[in-house]
């Protein structure tokens, strides 16, 4: 790979990995996190107990407008991609008992311009998640939906012309980690400390 090439491999990784990443909270406080309610605290939530006619059951990500976001937000960062794609899926599943399982399948490509150098990119990425949730439904914009002891159970990220670019998709792991929850009947809508949502339609 050319000195420009690699260049423009790096500026995909760092970009990549804010985007995709999009529903995890970030630990670090360095992203701005979503607005909170005011002058209130949450409730510390009880494992899959309260209001949670909502949130529970099987989801199905968007990933048309997770796609659309994804490429918005790196075009706003001046990355030079083009034909920029993301194709899969993502369930969630989430139980009455405080289960959080995601499966994952997802495949995001594009075209780095730098240049003279050309650089198409294509990474795959599947894996098996679970996690414990809770749950806090006093918010006024929705809910409030806390992630504990997020474990990935298998994973497997494959790809052509990356050469060690690893791209994450939307988790929901983090320290700490609560997320803003809009749903109805047949969507859902999550919103970590990341710069992208994720919406989700039941299954």
């Amino acid at each position: 790979m050319t000195r420009s090439a690699a260049s423009a491999s790096l500026v995909l990784v760092a970009s990549m990995a804010l985007v995709l990443a999009g529903c995890t909270p970030d630990p670090s406080g360095d992203n701005p996190e979503p607005p909170a309610p005011e002058e209130s605290e949450p409730q510390q939530p009880a494992d899959g107990l309260g209001d949670t006619a909502c949130v529970v059951g099987t989801w199905q990500l968007v990933v048309p407008d997770y796609r659309l976001q994804s490429e918005a937000y790196l075009l706003g960062l001046g990355v030079p991609i083009t034909e920029f794609d993301m194709t899969g899926s993502q369930i969630l599943r989430i139980t009455q008992d405080g289960l959080l399982d995601v499966q994952t399948d997802l495949t995001t490509s594009g075209v780095i311009v730098a240049g003279d150098s050309i650089v198409p990119i294509s990474v795959t990425t599947v894996e098996s998640a679970s996690a414990e949730w809770g749950w806090d439904a006093t918010d006024s914009t929705g809910g409030l939906l806390e992630v504990a002891l997020w474990e990935v159970l298998e994973t497997n990220t494959s790809g052509a012309g990356t050469e060690g670019l690893e791209v994450p998709p939307p988790r929901f792991d983090g320290e700490n980690a609560t997320l803003l929850v809009d749903c109805d009947a047949e969507t859902m809508l999550l919103q970590g400390g990341g710069p992208l949502s994720a919406l989700f339609e039941r299954q």
